[in-house]
């Protein structure tokens, strides 16, 4: 059976078109240079296929605003696809997409799937993400016709609760804001700053939905990463968001910890646990450089049943190539300094 062409197919389902029209659309008809290389390349119809399967399940079940959002973000992605595996951040409109055009588009074509996989229920509450996406032209690589970065390209995604309740509006407004603060690509509609990195770096952030506990607690994965063109390598970085339900806002520390010497002896487990763990791995000369990672509570993860997990970052406690060292911290040890809301934190209840 023919590809499906993914932007055609998700574009006039989103826009209410049915079967019929969709029908006419395979690649007997593929005209454009973005429809030939859907259909030419095998790699490539596959991601494309998997993409128009994910966003049928994706729009499954959304309220009318929410399906809205999610069918203008598949436009707007659609408009970025089209663009951003060219030389010059326009829609290629005669000839080929070269190997590294294509393979260009099969990254952007399984991130999206990704993206879209967080549309999900989970415990009653139903998710759906939110993505905003850009491509620029790297000024440095203009006068490069094989420059493997001709594009600045960026993404960014989130989630929000599909709900249309007052703790819902509050939770889609914080995530919104900690969204904007990952980038300051989608404030420049384009226009990157003077002395900005935005036209010469890729960067790809997100914030995803990790855990629920009860109605006490939400908690999100932050993921972010940059790559500036021609580096060596990208960088990238974990931690985590922690949204209390009942009081409308972020997980501060005191909600966790009381007393005046808890950050003290958090620092002290904090390194023993990193010792014991990571041996002749960690470099860590002088303890008090992570003495505000520690306290940090973006830094925990509190669904592991034995222990406070802490997250580092690459380059923080141990080389870049040995990645993002965690280390766990029994809650045996840490139960002299917790609060009096720290369980229904951790349990939900």
């Amino acid at each position: 059976m023919p590809a499906r062409l993914v932007y055609v197919l998700a574009l006039l389902f989103a826009l209410g078109a049915g079967p019929a029209a969709a029908a006419s659309f395979d690649c007997t008809k593929a005209a454009t240079p973005f429809e030939h290389a859907i259909c030419d390349d095998p790699t490539l119809s596959a991601a494309d296929d998997r993409l128009t399967k994910t966003y049928q399940t994706a729009i499954g079940g959304l309220s009318p605003a929410a399906l809205e959002q999610l069918r203008a973000d598949q436009r707007g992605w659609l408009t970025h696809a089209r663009r951003a595996c060219t030389r010059d951040a326009r829609p290629l409109t005669s000839g080929l997409y070269d190997e590294r055009g294509v393979s260009c588009l099969v990254d952007l074509f399984v991130s999206r799937a990704r993206v879209l996989e967080n549309s999900r229920m989970i415990e009653g509450l139903r998710v759906y993400p939110v993505g905003l996406y850009s491509a620029m032209p790297d000024p440095n690589e203009a006068d490069n016709p094989d420059s493997y970065w001709p594009l600045a390209q960026h993404e960014l995604s989130f989630v929000q609760i599909d709900a249309n309740e007052s703790f819902a509006h509050a939770f889609n407004d914080t995530i919104r804001a900690e969204a904007g603060r990952l980038s300051g690509v989608f404030d420049t509609k384009d226009d990157p700053a003077e002395g900005s990195d935005l036209d010469t770096s890729d960067t790809t952030n997100s914030i995803t939905l990790k855990e629920l506990a009860g109605e006490a607690r939400i908690t999100l994965s932050v993921s972010t990463y940059w790559y500036g063109h021609g580096a060596a390598h990208g960088n990238w970085t974990i931690s985590y968001l922690h949204y209390l339900r009942e009081e409308g806002r972020l997980m501060e520390a005191r909600d966790f910890f009381t007393g005046k010497g808890w950050s003290k002896a958090l620092l002290r487990l904090a390194v023993t646990a990193l010792e014991a763990e990571h041996g002749d791995n960690l470099m860590l000369d002088d303890p008090k450089y992570i003495a505000d990672v520690v306290i940090d509570p973006t830094r925990w993860d509190l669904s592991d049943p034995y222990g406070l997990i802490i997250q580092f970052q690459p380059y923080e406690v141990s080389a870049y190539a040995y990645g993002a060292p965690t280390a766990r911290i029994a809650w045996d040890d840490l139960a002299d300094y917790l609060s009096e809301t720290a369980d229904t934190i951790r349990y939900g209840f």
